[in-house]
Parts: C-alpha cells; structure tokens; sequence
C-alpha cells in the first residue's frame, strides 16, 4: 500500500463496480461531499469515455440537466482543472488515466461494471469500495523485484522532468523490454498500476501503458484469476 500523500496523490478515491443506475450514482454523490451533506450535480464534474456516451444515457441527461458537468478526454473543457469531486463513468483505462490527470479534482470517484478496467486503478489506489462487486487490491503491485526496481529507479528522473522520449526514457523501455524476455513476465496493465502507484506524471504513465500494449506479446488486459 502507499502512504496519504498531499495533493492529487494522497486524494480520496472510490469505486462502486456495478452497472450505472440512478441510485449508484446517487451514492457516488453522497460520497462526493461531507459525511454531513452530499454536495449538488452543479458541484460535481462526470468524466466520460466519449461524449456519445453522455447522449445516449438517460441518467447522464438527467445529471447534465440537473447541473453536472460532463467531458470527455477528447473534450475536456471545464473539466480541464475542475476544482471538485469527478465522477468518472463507465471509464475505459485511458478515461481512467485522463482522471488522475486532472490534478485539480479534489476527489474521484469511478463507476463501471468492468471489473477488469478496474483492476489495475484499485490496485494501485486502494480506493474505498462503495458497492457493486468488491475488488481486492493486490498486497505488492507487480511483485517482480527486478521489473519494480527498475520502476522506482526511473520514477525520480521522471518525476525531476525527464522527457518522455528522451534519452532516459529510451533507456527504461529498453531495460524493460529485457527484463519481458528474460522470463520477468509482467502485463500492460501491471506496469500501469504501479506507475500510478509511484505517481510518476501522467503523460509518462499513459505512454509507458500504450508501449507495453504495443510492444509486449501478452498486451492484454488480465482479470485477476
């Protein structure tokens, strides 16, 4: 597990894994606020995948005509550095990662039946579970000690400004791509939970995930057995 940290790391973060319904989002929104008061739609902001999404969906209607605040990653808009709780709705990893992007959140909350998007986020997080099934998160993210120590070498550099793509970017996915043929097997999505378990920025994360998924012969996604 990783320590409350300050800032958009140590933020509160919860899940409910279940199908969208009135009531489930009416239980993110009571979590969104103060145990005392659930906050109103106009306060909160609902991330989705596409904005499609959003005009098929009676229910994210009804939110939309009742205040909220609706984007997509394409189309941010508002939500670019919104400064309250974010809903993110029936993400793909992609929408998940672009949440975490969004520093500015002061809580986030996902909703999705996808137990295997979710996966790697609750395992990385620990996010409290607010119904629907419950996914444990793994005791040790990417418990490879050569494939972790390499992670954790590279996250000060990153961390410090180091350039995707640059010369010690190129070295790392070298290494990595080593270590994959070396029999230190790991998937797209275990480097991704522990790249945000590490807070490493958000354009190093997302790239790191979308080169693994291209380069690495096991690039799928792995529900926990």
């Amino acid at each position: 597990m990783v320590p409350s940290l300050p800032g958009p790391q140590g933020r509160p973060r919860a899940y409910l894994c279940a199908v969208p319904s009135r009531e489930e989002v009416e239980r993110a929104r009571a979590w969104a606020g103060p145990r005392t008061e659930a906050p109103g739609w106009s306060r909160i902001g609902i991330l989705l995948s596409t904005p499609e999404v959003g005009q098929s969906s009676r229910v994210l209607r009804q939110l939309h005509a009742r205040g909220a605040t609706v984007g997509a990653p394409a189309e941010l808009g508002a939500l670019k550095e919104w400064p309250g709780p974010l809903l993110v709705y029936e993400p793909t990893l992609a929408t998940l990662a672009a949440g975490e992007a969004i520093t500015t959140a002061t809580r986030l909350i996902v909703l999705t039946a996808d137990a295997a998007v979710l996966q790697p986020w609750v395992d990385a997080f620990d996010p409290e579970h607010l119904g629907g099934q419950h996914l444990p998160a793994a005791a040790v993210v990417l418990p490879v000690a050569l494939v972790r120590r390499t992670m954790v070498y590279f996250t000060h550099h990153l961390q410090s400004g180091a350039l995707v793509g640059g010369r010690l970017w190129e070295l790392l996915l070298r290494r990595l791509e080593e270590l994959y043929h070396h029999e230190q097997h790991f998937s797209p999505e275990d480097l991704l939970a522990l790249a945000w378990q590490l807070h490493w920025p958000p354009d190093a994360t997302w790239e790191l995930y979308r080169w693994a998924h291209e380069h690495l012969p096991c690039a799928t996604l792995h529900p926990r057995p």
